[in-house]
């Protein structure tokens, strides 16, 4: 599954369906194969074939495990990432104040405008042309900024200067703040460790099956339990993975940026 697909997934909600689908057709292959084997050669449960599925199934089960903890630790880092940002965009314009009063509705403007569009920044994720024009309007506001503030700083008379000049620093971690958090949206995992996962998924669905055929026995409830949940769990660390794309987000603490904004 390349990104773009996955994108389109997300953000669509179809990728629960799909990843049910799949796992249904290939629990019902599986079903097929073990039949025909049983009834053409005879072929029935092993210890040794126990223990091989057993291992398929245990290499699935710590697949889950890494690419979840690792999703669910890149969302934490990027809520505090935003916290980060909105506070470092608060001390930054407070710092406004130590500005000469004819310069200080100039650089609040800026200010102003930066927060608004960085407040937008993300409603739109899944068309990535129109977000990386996005990020480039971004930075030409930070330019913005930092040149009146710059300007400001040393059209500041020398008796203030050592006060004022202290700004700048906090307008840059401002910047940096940013642009980590901006830069945390793009880590994620190897595509590999996807394909992983969803190969996985399937071949435990195909080996559920075929286990079933091979005894003459569905056992309906055992085998959608286990597809809905595989689904479920590939489908919530996905969330996790991007979380401006499905059903969990980051609202909550854009919604600080928002309440800076109206504070300003």
């Amino acid at each position: 599954m390349n990104e773009s697909m996955r994108i389109h997934l997300l953000a669509s909600g179809l990728l629960p369906w799909v990843l049910l689908f799949g796992m249904l057709v290939m629990g019902e292959i599986g079903w097929w194969v073990g039949r025909y084997f049983f009834v053409r050669h005879k072929v029935s449960r092993t210890a040794a074939s126990d223990t091989f599925v057993a291992a398929i199934f245990g290499m699935l089960a710590l697949l889950i495990a890494f690419t979840f903890s690792g999703a669910s630790d890149r969302y934490d880092k990027r809520r505090d990432l935003i916290v980060k940002e909105m506070s470092t965009i608060g001390t930054a314009y407070m710092s406004v104040d130590r500005l000469n009063k004819e310069d200080q509705p100039r650089i609040r403007e800026l200010f102003k405008s930066y927060l608004d569009h960085r407040i937008t920044l993300y409603q739109n994720v899944v068309d990535t042309d129109a977000l990386e024009k996005k990020f480039q309007a971004q930075s030409e506001l930070a330019n913005q900024l930092w040149q009146a503030a710059v300007k400001a700083v040393k059209e500041t008379g020398d008796s203030q200067k050592l006060l004022v000049v202290r700004m700048l620093p906090e307008i840059s971690n401002m910047f940096d703040a940013y642009d980590n958090q901006r830069l945390a949206m793009k880590f994620h995992p190897p595509p590999i460790v996807w394909q992983s996962l969803i190969f996985l998924a399937l071949i435990g669905s195909l080996l559920s099956g075929y286990g079933m055929g091979i005894e003459q026995k569905r056992d309906w409830l055992l085998n959608v339990v286990f597809i809905v949940l595989m689904a479920g769990a590939i489908y919530v660390i996905l969330n996790l993975e991007f979380p401006r794309l499905g059903n969990i987000n980051l609202d909550e603490f854009e919604q600080e940026l928002i309440a800076l904004r109206k504070s300003m």
